[in-house]
Parts: structure tokens; C-alpha cells; sequence
């Protein structure tokens, strides 16, 4: 695991997660919500984003419409990915046309200038500290958010492959990261550079996305399972009812549910995760086999020797 990687957070979760508390509303409708911001944990800060009030228009009210247009080209490069004005100000015409240009998203700010970067510095800071990188695949499977984990080589990618090819989708596969949300809900979604991506032994790097199609892929999920794949040891003694099962996973101080599934010559991964997926779900509303085939061996044992020949 490692906190000290930099974030990337597209402009439109930035607005989602931020708004309320930097009251925020789009000047531009959705232009540059596709857009990555990167967040560096070192300056608990973001160099993509900058915060504007009415210092900054009334410098640029001080040029002319040609030296505005000269100065916004080179303070927007490619890198930044949002602006925010503050201080009630209104944007001017050139502002926009080069937001527009180069599709940086434009937002209002209900907040004065320095609050909103007090707030916008502590939001950072804070999604900074929420945040780790585990070493894992993560996908959809049957709605749910499932964290695949093991030790290297034991098959986490080969399972990821085979499951998307049933129809589940891909998330990330060896580096996830997972952010804590106030909520207390974890997400989880993979690197900005890793995205769509598989290492695969012996093909290499793959891309699921151009191989599986955009409905095979998806950019986040909450966290609500977590798979452990484990090498088979001779001798150890393994659960065969299903009574113990999910372990607590604890992950920046939340606990997820947890399946050790043992991996040996002949079983079949992909299945076995989709099947306990489904127990799991199952469990969530109450059905348990294990209990089920208990209480029908109970009542078994406890009528008379005539009568057991008629339990179904």
C-alpha cells in the first residue's frame, strides 16, 4: 500500500465531491469535465486548478483585449484543468474564449477569494489523507465493487481476463486506488495512465477497452468485497460449510468483507469468484445453505426412523 502517490481526479468527480462546500456552479456547462486534475500529496494542493477573484479580473481588465488574450494563453497551459472564480466576479469575454479553446472547465465560486482556497486546499489535503494504493485488480461482478488481491503470479489478472470476458466489467487491474469518502464509503478506480490497461504473461500489456468494447470497462465502483486468492496448502484445514466466511479487510479505518478462496490445479477461478459473489449477495438478505442444510439435518435426526424417508 503507499499514501504518498500522486492523485489524478477528473474535473467532473472534482465538482461532484467539491461543490458544497466550495459552492460551485458551472459557467460553462460541461465543457472540460473530462479532464484530469492531479493532486500532489507532498503540497496537499493541486497545480491544475486555479482560484481567481477580483484581484486577478482587474488585472486583466488593466490590458487590452489583445494582450488579455496573449496573457490567458500562457497562464491556461495544457496542465490546468479547472478555474474557479471567486469574489461574485463575472468572467470576461476573453476568459472564456480561451476556457472554451482549450476546454478548461469554468466554474462560480459562492466563496471569497481566500476561502476558496483555504477550502479548496483543505479538500485536497483531506481526499489526500483518504486515499491508498493497493496492489490488486478490481472489477463489477454482479453490481458489486470486488477487490481482487494475492500474491504476485498466483493469477489475479488471468481471473480478471476471464471473468470480463463473461460479461463483468474492468475497473483496474494491479494498481487500485481507493479513496475514503466523508460518508465513510470507499471507491475504488485505477491510475489515469493504467487506465484500460492488462498485464497479461505471456501477451504482455493489453488494452480491455479496444479488446472487450466501452461496456466492458468502468472508471470507479464502491468497495463492498474483497477476494483474497491464496496458494492450496497440504494439510491446512479449510472451510467446507461456509459458517465463518466473510473476514473483515480493513481498509483506512473501514472494514470490508472479506473471502479467502484457496487456488490449486483444477478449479476454476472465475467461477468460484462468481459464485461467491452471488453467496454473498444472498447472505445480505438473510439465506445462508450452511444454516439451511443444518436445521433440515436437525429436524432429520429428531423424527422417527418411519418419517425421515419423506423429508425432501
Amino acid at each position: 500500500m503507499n499514501s504518498g502517490k500522486n492523485i489524478s481526479l477528473q474535473v467532473k468527480e472534482f465538482q461532484q465531491k467539491a461543490r458544497r462546500v466550495l459552492k460551485l456552479r458551472p459557467a460553462l456547462g460541461k465543457i472540460g469535465f473530462s479532464r484530469e486534475t492531479c493532486i500532489f500529496p507532498s503540497r496537499k494542493g493541486s497545480l491544475s486548478v486555479r482560484v481567481w477573484g477580483k484581484k486577478e479580473i482587474q488585472d486583466f481588465k488593466r490590458l487590452s483585449s489583445k494582450e488579455r488574450r496573449k496573457s490567458l494563453e500562457k497562464k491556461l497551459k495544457n496542465d490546468i484543468s479547472c478555474i474557479m472564480l471567486a469574489d461574485g466576479v463575472s468572467f470576461l469575454p476573453e476568459i472564456e474564449e480561451v476556457a472554451r479553446k482549450k476546454r478548461i472547465a469554468l466554474f462560480f465560486s459562492g466563496l471569497s477569494r481566500k476561502q476558496c482556497r483555504e477550502e479548496t486546499k483543505r479538500f485536497f489535503s483531506n481526499l489526500c489523507s483518504n486515499q491508498i494504493t493497493i496492489s490488486g485488480g478490481l472489477l463489477q461482478i454482479f453490481g458489486l465493487g470486488v477487490l481482487i488481491i494475492g500474491d504476485s503470479g498466483i493469477g489475479k489478472s488471468e481471473c480478471a481476463l476471464e471473468l470480463i470476458s463473461r460479461g463483468h466489467r474492468f475497473i483496474s487491474d494491479d494498481v487500485v486506488n481507493i479513496m475514503r469518502l466523508a460518508e465513510g464509503k470507499l471507491i475504488g478506480t485505477s491510475s489515469s495512465l493504467a487506465r484500460y490497461f492488462m498485464e497479461i504473461r505471456g501477451l504482455g500489456i493489453i488494452n480491455i477497452k479496444k479488446i472487450f468494447g466501452v461496456r466492458a470497462i468502468c472508471r470507479q465502483s464502491e468497495l463492498d468485497l474483497v477476494i483474497s486468492l491464496k496458494k492450496w496448502l497440504r494439510g491446512k484445514e479449510y472451510d467446507r460449510l461456509g459458517l465463518k466466511f466473510p473476514e473483515d479487510y480493513k481498509l483506512l479505518g473501514e472494514k470490508i468483507p472479506r473471502i479467502n478462496i484457496p487456488v490449486a490445479s483444477g478449479r476454476n477461478m472465475a467461477t468460484l469468484i462468481e459464485v461467491a459473489c452471488k453467496v454473498y449477495i444472498l447472505r445480505q438478505k438473510g439465506y445462508l445453505a450452511a444454516q439451511e442444510i443444518t436445521r433440515k439435518l436437525e429436524r432429520a435426526l429428531s423424527l422417527p426412523c418411519d418419517k425421515k424417508r419423506k423429508i425432501n
